[in-house]
C-alpha cells in the first residue's frame, strides 16, 4: 500500500511553501530555505519522484542519498510549473559509484557532494520518452550539459555522457519522470585545474599552470558581469588542454619545473625570456573552447590533417586522422611532421566543469606546421555557444525545425547596422541558426545569418593561419527566397566588398550568391580569393560591408554564411 506522510504542519502552509520553492533551478533546490528542512513531504494525490522511489524495489541506495543531502523533499515538489526528469541510479550502480569513488558507504562522501550528485541527475521539465530519443543533450539543474546517445545495439537503452546507462525509460510519478540507470554519472564538481592537480601526477604541469596565470583561469567556470546598459551578463567559459604527465616530461629528461624552463630556453631560436618561453608552451597546450579527441581529429572532407589555434599567441598545431590505425592510441597524431605526440586514451575526454583534459603520450614542444586547410567555422566561439540554448549549439544531427538566437552581442562580432536597417523579420542583425536535413552539409549543423541591411558592416577575427598561399572559399546556405540575389532581379546579388586587416592588397569585391548553381535550397561553395598570400603566421581581421541596397529594401534578403576554408596553393 502506499503510504502518504506529512510532515506536521498544515496543509495551507506546505502549499504556500510550494509556491515560495517555485523559482529558478538552484533556488528550487536551496535547502537552506526549504521549510520542510529534514521533514518527509508527498503530494497527497499520488506519489511524486522520491516518494515513488521510496515505495520501488531496488532504488532504497538513491532514497537514502536524498534523506543524506536533504534533497527528499526538492524531488517531491509538484507544485503548479514544476515538474523533473530524474536519471536515478538503482542500488547496484549505486554501489558500483562507491566503488569508483573509493568509497564503501554514501557516509564517506559529503552531503554537500551529494547534493552535487542529485543536482547532477536531475533536469528541470518531465521528459516523454519519446521526446527523450530525439534529444542529443539536455541540460541538468547545475547547469552542465548531459550528452545522450542511444544505444543502437541494446533496445530501450542510452549512454548519457559517455559514463551513464539508461536502462528503462520514463517511469511516470505524479511530479516528472525516472529514468533508470545501470551506471551512475560522475558529478562535474571539478575544473580542469582541479582535475590536473588531484591525482598527484602532473606536478610539472600544475607549477608551469600557476607560474603563468592560468590555474586562476582553469579554475574559473562561471563569471557575472554588468553589461552598459547595466544588464547581469552570465559568461560560462570552456578549455581544452593537453596535458602531460610527470612521467611523459622525464621522457625528455625534464624531471623539475626548473628544468622544463630550461629545457625551453635551451631550444630557443628568438632570444625570448624564460618567462615568455613557459607562457608559450602552456598556451600552446590550450584551447580556448571544449573539445573531444574526436572533434580535434575530425576529417574535414578528404583532408587528414586538422590545423588548430592555441592560446599561444600565432602558434597552432595540427592533428592527423589515421584511417589504417587499428589501435584507438595510434589513430590520432598530433604535429605528425614534426616532434609528435598521441593522445592516451584512457585519460582523455576527462570531463570537467569548463572543459575537456586529454592527456599526451609525449611533451609537444611548440612548433610551427607546414601549411594545411584551416575550416573557419562562424559559430565555433564560446561568446556564441554561451547565448545559444546547450541543446541546439552545434547539434549532432540536424534539427528538425530552425532554431534561432540573436548573438549580435557576442565579443566575436564588431558590427554596425545600415542607416537604412532592414525589412527581413524573419531574423534579427546577427543570428545563430542550426540547419534542417536539406542543409545536412552545414558544417556542425549551423550557420550564422547576417541582416545589417545596405552598407551594413561586420568583422571577425579568423583562427591562426600558417604563412603561405592559400585560395579562400565561402560556404554559404542558399534558402528559396534568396533565388532574386542569384539571379540578381532585384539588387546587385548580394555585392559584398570584403578585406583581410583592411589592407588594400587584401580587399576584393565578390557576390558569392550569384555562383550558387541552383534555385534549390541547400548549402553551396563560392569562391572569394582565387589566391591571397599571408606573409606570417597569424589571427587575421576578415571584414566585409554590404553593398546591395537591397539589403534594406526586399524583405527576402540575408546573408547566411556557414563556414571560410583556406585552401593552400603549392
Amino acid at each position: 500500500m502506499n503510504r502518504i506522510i506529512f510532515p506536521k504542519r498544515n496543509i495551507i502552509c506546505m502549499a504556500a511553501a510550494a509556491i515560495i520553492l517555485v523559482a529558478c533551478d538552484k533556488d528550487v533546490f536551496d535547502i537552506n530555505t526549504d521549510p520542510f528542512k529534514d521533514e518527509v513531504y508527498a503530494n497527497a494525490l499520488s506519489s511524486p519522484i522520491a516518494s515513488f522511489l521510496e515505495e520501488q524495489e531496488g532504488y532504497s541506495e538513491y532514497v537514502k542519498v536524498l534523506n543524506y543531502s536533504n534533497m527528499y523533499n526538492a524531488l517531491n515538489q509538484s507544485s503548479s510549473g514544476i515538474s523533473f526528469t530524474a536519471f536515478v541510479p538503482n542500488d547496484e550502480a549505486m554501489h558500483e559509484f562507491y566503488q569508483r569513488r573509493g568509497v564503501d558507504s554514501l557516509q564517506q562522501l559529503s552531503k554537500e557532494y551529494l547534493r552535487q550528485f542529485v543536482l547532477y541527475h536531475t533536469v528541470k521539465d518531465s521528459i516523454l520518452p519519446e521526446n527523450f530519443v530525439q534529444k542529443k543533450s539536455v541540460q541538468n539543474l547545475n547547469g552542465d550539459v548531459i550528452t545522450i546517445r542511444i544505444d543502437s545495439l541494446n533496445a530501450g537503452q542510452a549512454i548519457l555522457n559517455e559514463e551513464g546507462r539508461v536502462v528503462e525509460m520514463g517511469l511516470s510519478a505524479y511530479n516528472g519522470k525516472v529514468y533508470v540507470l545501470s551506471k551512475a554519472m560522475t558529478p562535474l564538481v571539478e575544473t580542469i585545474y582541479d582535475r590536473v592537480t588531484q591525482n598527484g601526477r602532473s606536478n610539472i604541469m600544475s607549477e608551469a599552470l600557476r607560474h603563468t596565470g592560468w590555474a586562476d583561469r582553469l579554475s574559473v567556470v562561471i563569471d557575472t558581469t554588468l553589461n552598459q546598459n547595466r544588464e547581469k551578463v552570465i559568461t560560462h567559459y570552456y578549455f581544452t588542454l593537453l596535458n602531460v604527465t610527470d612521467e611523459t616530461f622525464a621522457k625528455e629528461g625534464i624531471g623539475s619545473f626548473d628544468q622544463l624552463k630550461t629545457k625551453l630556453k635551451s631550444l630557443d631560436k628568438e632570444g625570448l625570456s624564460e618567462d615568455s618561453l613557459l607562457r608559450k608552451y602552456v598556451g600552446y597546450h590550450i584551447l580556448t573552447n571544449q573539445y573531444r579527441t574526436e572533434e580535434l581529429g575530425a576529417l574535414q572532407g578528404s583532408d587528414a590533417t586538422r590545423i588548430w589555434s592555441s592560446s599561444a599567441t600565432n602558434q597552432v598545431f595540427t592533428v592527423t586522422y589515421d584511417s589504417l590505425a587499428t589501435q584507438e592510441s595510434d589513430r590520432y597524431v598530433l604535429n605528425a611532421a614534426g616532434e609528435s605526440a598521441r593522445f592516451v586514451p584512457a585519460a582523455s575526454n576527462v570531463l570537467s566543469k569548463n572543459g575537456y583534459v586529454h592527456e599526451l603520450d609525449a611533451w609537444l614542444p611548440v612548433w610551427e606546421p607546414e601549411q594545411a586547410t584551416v575550416l573557419w567555422d562562424l559559430a565555433d566561439y564560446t561568446e556564441i555557444k554561451n547565448i545559444v540554448d546547450a541543446e541546439y549549439y552545434q547539434p549532432a544531427e540536424p534539427t528538425a525545425s530552425e532554431q534561432r538566437f540573436r548573438v549580435a552581442t557576442a565579443a566575436c562580432f564588431e558590427y554596425e547596422m545600415g542607416e537604412s536597417g532592414s525589412k527581413n523579420h524573419n531574423y534579427s542583425d546577427i543570428d545563430y541558426v542550426t540547419c534542417r536535413s536539406n542543409m545536412k552539409d552545414a558544417n556542425n549543423n549551423d550557420r550564422i545569418v547576417f541582416n545589417l541591411g545596405y552598407m551594413g558592416k561586420v568583422s571577425m577575427k579568423t583562427p591562426t593561419i600558417v604563412r603561405g598561399k592559400y585560395r579562400v572559399e565561402l560556404t554559404i546556405i542558399f534558402m528559396t527566397g534568396n533565388n532574386f540575389m542569384r539571379q540578381q532581379t532585384d539588387g546587385n546579388g548580394g555585392l559584398l566588398k570584403l578585406a583581410f586587416d583592411d589592407k588594400e592588397d587584401y580587399t576584393i569585391f565578390a557576390a558569392p550568391y550569384t555562383k550558387v548553381t541552383s534555385a534549390l535550397p541547400g548549402v553551396y561553395t563560392s569562391t572569394l580569393y582565387e589566391e591571397i598570400e599571408f606573409p606570417e603566421t597569424a589571427s587575421h581581421q576578415f571584414s566585409f560591408i554590404v553593398l546591395d541596397p537591397a539589403a534594406s529594401t526586399n524583405s527576402n534578403f540575408s546573408l547566411q554564411f556557414d563556414c571560410l576554408k583556406f585552401i593552400p596553393i603549392e
